[in-house]
């Protein structure tokens, strides 16, 4: 069932599969790096075809070798069956720990996952506006999808003992494993039948990624322990000097990392303003006095002690991040790897999220790190490198969102800014400061310094603007996320030059809204819908309407880099290489050292040319290209030029 073919369900080429894991402690069972060691394993494996899914299943086996399921794989590849699961990628991390013969049997299957086909067909934003719940909802088989879709069948997992030894209750394990295969077909059937034609696609596209991901999640990341060690010196040096120069004034760690305490000392001890108030989680208190970084940022210019402050916490923060989580990882993990594991559908928008700990309290581990919230400096990102014999490939989606924006707009400025030689920061920067656009070309290219200047000052008006965005909040940005001194007047001078610049993205903003309002839901380019529905003039109507207008846009964009692996999935493996992880605009990729300028050439030309028009049928207006960068380390990527 590939995603160019045809997209009719048959139960006889569908093989509904799962399994059971578990290790030497409990917690190994989630960790398939942890196979090749023998310190995790396959307690039962069930793979289920459609005309045997009671009396005799192509695999339904405890404690399964390499070769019953090497078997089973090569079966359903020379049928050319579809595997289906229930979030089946970690399945094939597990399947893939067993060696690389069968990674690449798992690379070669075709993939489907109904918790994925759930989301497509049923998936909200985090908040659901309706009801305001601040609560995530669960895609889970069990309990999730069974009340949902099959409510009259009984919960049958509540006697099942997962790292079961006894023939018994072993024998019980075998059975609940393949009734979750057999319900996993139904339901995902039964969901199949709701999608409408685009939807089925952008699933299978989707789906495509899924041994990829695995891989990914498998193998994790090397890391350079060396330059952990050295980034957190350099960082308890720094926090050392920002805390002795507080001292005098009464701060200390402890102080630091209370929100209420610093809060004491601040606005009470030091008398600085109080500009900003939280409001309390709990009914009757009173509200707690910020201490964010925006506010941080602000009183920096009354008192310099508070930009002391905001650069001792980021200083602990980053330390903690990005030296003692991955340090604990790498140590915990005994591979000389963190892990954080990759999701697939991690947001409503359908872009990935990994997961950097595996379970809760005191059974918290750290297997992993915020990958996704890694700081963009060198020194920080030179702790990830990749294999001996291969280099970091990066192929990055250019100006992603602001030509997914021109495309949905159809503001002419903006289309004529994505054609080549063009430059859309230049020219937005151009505009702020009023100058003739080729001449500040001319002027950045030559490296001019007023000139880089007014073009990040365009940069960041390009990047800020597009969301509805207010003058107030712009201000925020530039002076907290951009060190840019912004004060209103001239934001909000920005935020009106951006709407005389491109009035088809103010259209844009309206007209999207209403067919939202209309529908219920936003639809992608790629097919993919999101629910929106609630009271428009309620509490939640702003960030309806931020949705309507947002997800389309960040959601073509997972629609993009989904088709993006869909497409260069074959040509990878037949590099040898492999995804690493997945992050913002940017796929990253360890490919062997010996093929890579080749390798780096072929996935430039297949990146460059989507088969946008197959997979979604429309065609971009515009080019969609893929910018690239290469090196032995994150931090030390350095850009391919093409001819």
């Amino acid at each position: 069932m590939r995603w160019g073919g045809d997209l009719q369900w048959r139960d006889e080429a569908i093989v509904a599969a799962d399994l059971e894991t578990s290790g030497r402690l409990k917690e190994f069972a989630l960790q398939p790096w942890r196979l090749p060691r023998g310190d995790s394993w396959i307690t039962s494996a069930s793979f289920l075809t459609h005309a045997n899914t009671g009396s005799a299943p192509l695999l339904s086996q405890l404690f399964p070798t390499k070769a019953q399921i090497v078997s089973a794989l090569e079966r359903i590849l020379f049928n050319n069956w579809t595997v289906l699961g229930w979030n089946i990628a970690f399945d094939v991390s597990y399947l893939m720990a067993l060696g690389d013969d069968v990674a690449d049997l798992c690379m070669q299957i075709s993939w489907l996952d109904g918790m994925l086909m759930w989301r497509h067909y049923d998936i909200e934003p985090e908040y659901e506006f309706q009801t305001a719940k601040h609560l995530k909802r669960s895609y889970a088989l069990k309990p999730a999808a069974m009340e949902t879709w099959l409510p009259h069948v009984p919960p049958y997992n509540e006697d099942v003992d997962f790292h079961a030894t006894d023939p018994v209750n072993l024998a019980r394990l075998q059975k609940y494993n393949d009734d979750d295969n057999v319900h996993t077909r139904i339901i995902s059937r039964m969901i199949w039948g709701k999608l409408t034609p685009a939807q089925r696609r952008a699933v299978l596209i989707q789906a495509e990624a899924i041994p990829l991901v695995a891989q990914a999640n498998l193998l994790g990341l090397p890391i350079d322990q060396l330059t952990v060690r050295h980034l957190a010196a350099k960082l308890d040096i720094d926090a050392a000097a920002y805390l002795h120069e507080l001292a005098p004034d009464g701060m200390t760690e402890k102080i630091v990392r209370s929100p209420k305490q610093l809060a004491e000392l601040m606005f009470d001890v030091w008398k600085l303003p109080v500009l900003k108030e939280n409001k309390s989680k709990v009914e009757g208190k009173l509200p707690n006095r910020s201490t964010d970084k925006e506010v941080l940022h602000e009183l920096a210019f009354v008192d310099p002690r508070a930009k002391k402050i905001k650069l001792y916490r980021e200083a602990l923060n980053a330390r903690g991040k990005f030296c003692e989580s991955v340090d604990q990882s790498v140590i915990y993990n005994e591979d000389g790897r963190t892990h954080p594991v990759a999701r697939l559908f991690g947001t409503y928008t359908d872009r990935m999220t990994v997961a950097s700990k595996q379970g809760k309290g005191k059974d918290e581990r750290q297997i992993g790190f915020a990958l996704h919230q890694m700081k963009r400096e060198k020194e920080f990102r030179e702790i990830v490198t990749v294999e001996e014999g291969c280099d970091i490939v990066e192929f990055d989606a250019a100006g992603q969102e602001f030509r997914w924006m021109a495309t949905a707009s159809n503001d002419q400025t903006m289309l004529n800014l994505c054609l080549p030689g063009e430059d859309a920061h230049s020219y937005m920067g151009s505009q702020i400061v009023g100058v003739d656009y080729m001449e500040m070309l001319r002027k950045v290219h030559e490296e001019d310094k007023t000139a880089g200047q007014n073009r990040y000052l365009g940069k960041f008006a390009n990047l800020s603007l597009q969301y509805r965005t207010s003058a107030r909040k712009l201000r925020s940005k530039a002076r907290v996320d951009y060190d840019i001194p912004l004060e209103l007047p001239e934001a909000q001078r920005i935020h009106a030059t951006y709407q005389r610049v491109y009035p088809g993205v103010p259209d844009y903003w309206e007209r999207q809204i209403a067919i939202v309002k209309s529908l219920g839901y936003v639809e992608t380019f790629g097919g993919n819908r999101i629910k929106v529905e609630g009271d428009w003039n309620g509490t939640w109507g702003w960030s309806m309407g931020s949705t309507a207008i947002n997800a389309r846009i960040q959601g073509t964009g997972a629609d993009q880099k989904h088709l993006a692996m869909a497409v260069i999935k074959d040509t990878l493996r037949e590099f040898g290489g492999r995804l690493m992880f997945d992050l913002h605009d940017g796929l990253y990729m360890a490919i062997p050292s010996a093929v890579r300028p080749k390798a780096v050439d072929t996935l430039k030309r297949l990146l460059d040319n989507l088969p946008y028009q197959a997979a979604w049928g429309f065609t971009p207006p515009i080019p969609m290209p893929w910018d690239c960068k290469v090196g032995k380390a994150w931090g030390r990527l350095k850009e391919v030029k093409f001819a």
